[in-house]
């Protein structure tokens, strides 16, 4: 089971989420043996509403949603995990708990 995080996404607005990796032994990771995967949906049974896109950099993972994508969203609250998938094949879950999108007020 992966940590819990509830977040707040701002509807129209660029998103990003950093989460800093570490293994058992409180070293950092080797990401590039690594894919990712994260994405929200309404319920756990419903279609998905939107695929996070993910950024790697040392031992850093991002969650992206561009200001586009998040314009798409309706308000209200969704459910979302992280995987992390290793080169031999072993999945876990990172990261889950509830995305509330929030509607923004003011156009740009």
């Amino acid at each position: 089971m992966g940590s819990k995080a509830n977040i707040y996404i701002d509807q129209g607005t660029d998103f990003r989420l950093s989460l800093e990796l570490f293994d058992e032994d409180n070293d950092e990771m080797v990401l590039s043996t690594i894919t990712f995967h994260a994405d929200m949906r309404k319920l756990y049974s419903s279609k998905k509403a939107v695929d996070f896109d993910i950024e790697t950099a040392n031992n850093d993972v991002t969650l992206v949603l561009s200001a586009d994508t998040t314009a798409t969203l309706n308000p209200g609250k969704y459910q979302y995990d992280v995987l992390m998938k290793k080169a031999t094949g072993e999945t876990s879950k990172l990261l889950e708990g509830l995305a509330t999108v929030v509607p923004t007020i003011t156009e740009v």
